[in-house]
C-alpha cells in the first residue's frame, strides 16, 4: 500500500465495441463489451441539469484490472492480474470543475482558483460525500463516485499497456497534465486529448478519489468488485500535475487521509445506468 504525501471537443461515445486483445496483457484475456442497446431508451450521454455535469454511458464488459509483473514502474499492489466484469454505468467526462463545486457547496477552497473550469482541489474525500449528498438532494438522484474498479475500466479504454494511449510517456503528454507539461499547476479540464472513449483526464491534472476501499487482489473473476467503504484510507487514481508518469498509470493504487484536504485530489463522478431515468 503507497501513501504520497504532499507539501500542502468532443468525441462520441463507441456505440459498438468488438471483441478486442489487450496488448501486452500477460493474463491474455481479451475484453469483451456488450454493445450499447440503443433502443432500451438510455442515451449515450446525460447532463445534469443542475451543476452541468456530463456523462458518458459506458458498455458492460470486462477487462483484466492490474498491471503485469514486468510493467515499469510498477507496485506489488498492483497484482496479480484478475479478469473484472463490469456493469454498464454513466460515468463523468470531465473532472468536477470549482464552478460545479462552488453551485453545490457555496464556496470554493481549491489552491489554484485562476479559473472557474479548473478542477476542484484541495477538498477531503469526506467533504466529498457531503458534496454528493446536497446535489443528490437537490437532483433527485443518486450520483455517487466510481468505484476503483469502474475507474480503471473507464482510463484503460481496452488497453493493457501503462496508459490508455500506450507505453511510450510522450504520447501521454498529449493526454494529460503531469509534472513534465503542467508546470507545476493544474490546468482547465478537458484541454488535454481524450481517450477513446470521449472522457478527459483520466491520467493527471488532479488525481481522482473513487469510492470504494482498498482491497487485495486475488487471482479469479470478478463482477463489480468494491472494496470496503468504512475503510480508513480513500483511495485515489490516475496521477496529477505534480507527478512523474509513472504514478500516472492506469493501474497505479494511492492512498490518503479520507478527512484532510489536499491540492493533489479531485474526483469525477459516476451514476448507475438505471439511475438515469431515459
Amino acid at each position: 500500500m503507497k501513501l504520497f504525501v504532499t507539501i500542502k471537443k468532443k468525441v462520441p461515445l463507441i456505440a459498438v465495441i468488438s471483441i478486442l486483445l489487450f496488448l501486452g496483457c500477460a493474463s491474455h484475456h481479451t475484453l469483451i463489451t456488450k454493445p450499447l442497446n440503443t433502443q432500451d431508451g438510455f442515451p449515450p450521454s446525460y447532463t445534469d441539469p443542475y451543476a452541468g455535469v456530463e456523462f458518458i454511458l459506458l458498455p458492460a464488459g470486462n477487462f483484466t484490472m492490474g498491471s503485469p509483473e514486468d510493467e515499469k514502474g510498477r507496485d506489488e499492489d498492483e497484482g496479480p492480474t484478475h479478469e473484472v466484469f463490469i456493469d454498464s454505468f454513466y460515468i463523468g467526462k470531465y473532472e468536477i470543475t470549482q464552478a460545479q463545486w462552488k453551485k453545490v457547496m457555496g464556496q470554493n477552497p481549491s489552491y489554484n482558483r485562476a479559473l472557474p473550469s479548473l478542477p476542484i482541489e484541495n477538498v477531503s474525500w469526506n467533504e466529498i460525500q457531503r458534496f454528493l449528498k446536497r446535489l443528490n438532494k437537490k437532483t433527485g438522484l443518486t450520483f455517487r463516485l466510481p468505484t476503483e474498479a469502474e475507474w480503471e475500466y473507464a482510463c484503460r479504454d481496452s488497453t493493457q499497456t501503462p496508459f490508455c494511449s500506450g507505453s511510450d510517456n510522450s504520447a501521454l503528454n498529449e493526454l494529460a497534465w503531469f509534472n513534465i507539461n503542467a508546470a507545476g499547476e493544474t490546468h482547465p479540464v478537458g484541454t488535454r486529448m481524450p481517450n477513446q472513449l470521449g472522457l478527459y483526464d483520466m491520467h493527471g491534472n488532479v488525481s481522482e478519489y473513487v469510492g470504494d476501499g482498498r482491497r487485495g487482489y486475488l487471482s479469479r473473476k470478478e463482477h463489480n468488485p468494491k472494496g470496503a467503504h468504512s475503510a480508513t484510507k480513500a483511495i485515489h487514481r490516475g496521477g496529477c500535475w505534480l507527478y512523474p508518469a509513472k504514478l500516472c498509470r492506469s493501474a497505479n493504487r494511492m492512498t490518503y487521509e479520507k478527512d484532510i484536504p489536499t491540492h493533489i485530489i479531485g474526483f469525477r463522478l459516476a451514476i448507475d445506468k438505471h439511475g438515469v431515468n431515459p
